[in-house]
């Protein structure tokens, strides 16, 4: 049987004609694409503040998939706010902590893509940069403006790390759609890709439940590049274990 997973959502307000004030959940369909070509098949999590919802979400599932976003509220790892914060959802950033937090006690396995990442980070107690800008000088361009997958910069690879071994390569280039990143690192994670200006790109959680997250956007990139795929194939295959 195929593993289930599950994949958290995007929130939005309709804005115009008939959809003008409806609330509505949505997702990329290149996730959905990604689990289903790596041997998966997946549901979409609505947004929930009901806590005893979570243990019912992940009695449902083998896997959680946490998706990119938007920004994440600075309250929820003690900070305020500054000038380069963009839009967040304080509701949706709850749930999604949360739902992190119980998928670890539960040993869920967990992919965390984009904003995903940032959200395991949150839920370890981590901190972000709330734009890469605060990192310091001589930043890259982080949010490409070529197509979703198209490769936008370099990346180097931790030797004897998950990800190098599925990728076999200490360097890769991969896409970048993002202007927030992990500054302090959560308990128990382990940094195993950077950028060359220092950004972290992709982390893993030591234990034995897969728990790891990537920076970029490997959904976009999978039907080109079978190093973006392996992302997939391996994250589904701890989730049929």
């Amino acid at each position: 049987m195929k593993p289930l997973i599950g994949i958290t959502t995007n929130f939005m307000m309709g804005e115009i004609g008939h959809l003008a004030g409806q609330e509505r959940y949505f997702l990329e369909e290149d996730y959905v694409r990604a689990i289903e070509k790596s041997g998966g098949t997946c549901i979409l999590f609505p947004h929930t503040s009901d806590v005893e919802n979570f243990a019912k979400y992940l009695e449902l599932v083998d896997g959680v998939v946490l998706s990119g976003g938007i920004d994440i509220n600075p309250m929820f790892y003690g900070d305020e706010p500054l000038e380069k914060t963009g839009y967040f959802n304080t509701k949706k950033d709850f749930f999604d902590v949360e739902l992190t937090k119980k998928a670890m006690q539960n040993h869920v396995p967990i992919l965390g893509i984009s904003r995903g990442i940032q959200v395991i980070n949150v839920a370890l107690g981590g901190t972000l940069y709330q734009d890469v800008c605060y990192k310091g000088e001589n930043v890259l361009k982080h949010f490409q403006e070529s197509k979703r997958g198209d490769k936008s910069h370099c990346i180097t690879i931790e030797a004897g790390s998950w990800l190098h071994s599925i990728m076999g390569e200490e360097k890769v280039f991969v896409n970048s759609f993002h202007h927030q990143a992990i500054k302090d690192l959560g308990k128990g994670l382990k940094v195993v890709a950077q950028s060359a200006d220092g950004i972290i790109e992709a982390v893993e959680l030591e234990g034995e439940t897969f728990v790891a997250g990537v920076q970029w956007n490997p959904e976009c990139m999978v039907d080109e590049h079978k190093e973006q795929l392996a992302i997939f194939e391996s994250f589904i295959k701890a989730c049929s274990e």
